[in-house]
């Protein structure tokens, strides 16, 4: 007969769970926050250093203001690319792998199936978790400044709850969301780069009908550097590839709550919650891999 108090150990787990996500979280912030500033540092240093250029003549100390402002972003560069490095990368995403190990046990735990259906249903609990967090031990340190999330435990009882709570909030409050928000910032890197080309394009052209006169050859390199900014971040953030594979996920998931729902299949407890489970593990595990890879870490 198992002597842990069911109540104390799911909650000890999803308060870790929090810890490990809100983790995750921070650090993907500073990623992204270090991937914009690469693109724009780039970009200021590309346009403040041209317009010292063609300001020396003019203008000697606006001139020599943009030359120490384009300098100072291109020193700023490698600083900034830090945060956004392979380790950064690395850490971010075996956080998220803890965390989203975390929340599949204390859900299948919930929903009473297999391995939770003995007596010591709790005690197994206990021992799968340390199993996780075991083999994460090296980044605990990242989790001890995390004030644990006040949130309360899903209220999953069996697994009907399950696919409704678990399920079906990953897919209407995840995995759809997020597809659409993808799709939307890669629409709009996507009109970034096409405006950005038709506007190097008329300086091209303008430079090849009325020569260089107005000295519109230096920017078209610059809008070149500013596109290749844009195109690098969007390239980074993989928006097209995560599109795909939250829409591919959500739809599976719904699927099998159909079917479910529908009898036509997937009657077994066991089966249902296995399946949703090893859906939301092949997506994580498929953008993990693709975010290590893309950043040349490899996978294991």
């Amino acid at each position: 007969m198992s002597t842990v108090d069911p109540q104390a150990a799911l909650e000890a787990v999803w308060q870790q769970q929090g810890i490990w996500s809100a983790a995750a979280d921070t650090v993907r912030r500073r990623i992204v926050r270090g991937r914009r500033l690469v693109a724009g540092l780039t970009v200021v240093a590309a346009v403040a250093g041209t317009a010292a250029a063609q300001l020396a003549a003019v203008h000697l100390a606006a001139s020599r203001a943009l030359a120490i402002v384009a300098g100072a972003a291109l020193g700023l560069v490698p600083l900034a690319a830090r945060s956004a490095g392979r380790e950064p990368v690395q850490v971010w995403t075996r956080l998220r792998a803890v965390a989203e190990s975390l929340k599949a046990e204390v859900h299948r735990r919930l929903a009473g199936v297999t391995p939770y259906r003995g007596a010591d249903r709790d005690a197994v609990l206990l021992s799968r978790v340390d199993a996780v967090l075991d083999e994460a031990g090296d980044l605990v340190g990242r989790t001890v400044d995390v004030a644990p999330p006040a949130r309360p435990l899903p209220a999953v009882s069996d697994v009907e709850s399950y696919l409704v709570l678990r399920v079906g909030r990953q897919v209407e409050r995840y995995y759809l969301p997020e597809a659409r928000r993808m799709a939307a910032a890669m629409r709009r890197i996507r009109a970034a780069t096409t405006g950005l080309t038709v506007v190097g394009a008329l300086l091209s052209a303008a430079v090849g009908v009325l020569g260089d006169g107005l000295s519109f050859a230096a920017w078209v390199g610059v809008v070149a550097t500013v596109t290749t900014a844009v195109v690098g971040y969007g390239a980074a953030q993989q928006y097209e590839q995560h599109q795909i594979e939250y829409a591919r996920t959500a739809d599976q998931l719904a699927r099998l709550r159909r079917a479910r729902r529908d009898r036509g299949g997937w009657t077994d407890d066991d089966a249902v919650v296995a399946e949703a489970e090893r859906l939301i593990a092949l997506s994580n595990e498929a953008w993990t891999a693709r975010t290590l890879e893309e950043d040349g870490i490899p996978h294991r």
